[in-house]
């Protein structure tokens, strides 16, 4: 089955306790991330970093490989890892080494981790080629540093003289302890950024690609009809962003280990 059924099958049955509405978000991201699994055959061990809420994790084990997984509260959704046969272990990726045995995996999926990280990810991508066998595949993804909509966003706020982050983020962040700060931006990385990265921590044949994983969602004729000033906006940004690839909201990276 193609990535793009896997995900379409997958749509028509998540129940609503499963974020649903993160799924819409991340669905184009999904299926990117399938696609770029393309050499990895079925059956292969692949380790998932940053397993919540879940949902491509079931899309991994659909996709028909055997599946592992490090998070942060694996706890969270210690029901559907029993019902998918995946182990989920604990893992802080600036505490903790990898509790895997040197050449574990033939691909490791590192999706929307990194920016979160508020230290280097160095260490923690030199535990991921690893634990991956020679050659395996390393999958990353990262939002992209060069996103129009964040760099307009942002332009605005220094047009205006106001600060560079909304008083709204600025006090959520200020309130953040221990493992809380996680769950916010620390670092948006460039695709040189992350080839540079890819490439101390000894990784080879990394290259990156642009995709438009948000651009065009909530997007269509009936939103433009009753809201279009909210609408025409977002449609203006998707027609943008597809003809200058760089401006896209997401940076998929592949790199193999040496």
């Amino acid at each position: 089955m193609e990535p793009q059924q896997i995900v379409d099958q997958y749509a028509q049955e998540i129940p609503p306790d499963f974020k649903p509405d993160y799924f819409r978000l991340h669905r184009r991201r999904y299926v990117a991330l399938l696609e770029a699994m393309a050499s990895v055959p079925p059956g292969s061990h692949v380790l998932e970093i940053g397993c919540n809420p879940g949902q491509f994790t079931e899309l991994l084990v659909r996709a028909g490989y055997r599946v592992w997984g490090v998070d942060l509260h694996p706890e969270d959704r210690a029901e559907l890892w029993s019902r998918l046969g995946v182990e989920v272990r604990r893992v802080n990726l600036e505490q903790d080494y990898m509790p895997y045995a040197n050449a574990s995996f033939a691909a490791v999926v590192f999706s929307e981790v990194m920016e979160h990280m508020a230290w280097s990810p160095l260490p923690a991508l030199r535990e991921i080629r690893r634990i991956l066998m020679p050659g395996g595949l390393l999958v990353l993804s990262v939002p992209n540093a060069r996103y129009l909509r964040e760099r307009a966003l942002l332009a605005g706020r220094l047009l205006l003289w106001r600060s560079l982050e909304a008083p709204a983020e600025f006090r959520h962040r200020m309130h953040l302890r221990g493992e809380e700060t996680y769950t916010i931006h620390h670092h948006l990385y460039t695709a040189s950024e992350v080839h540079w990265l890819l490439q101390e921590a000894g990784f080879s044949s990394s290259q990156a690609r642009y995709i438009a994983a948000r651009e065009g969602v909530g997007v269509s004729w009936s939103r433009l009809l009753r809201r279009p000033w909210r609408a025409l906006p977002k449609a203006i940004l998707w027609g943008l962003t597809s003809l200058i690839p760089p401006l896209r909201s997401m940076l998929l990276a592949t790199a193999r280990a040496g």
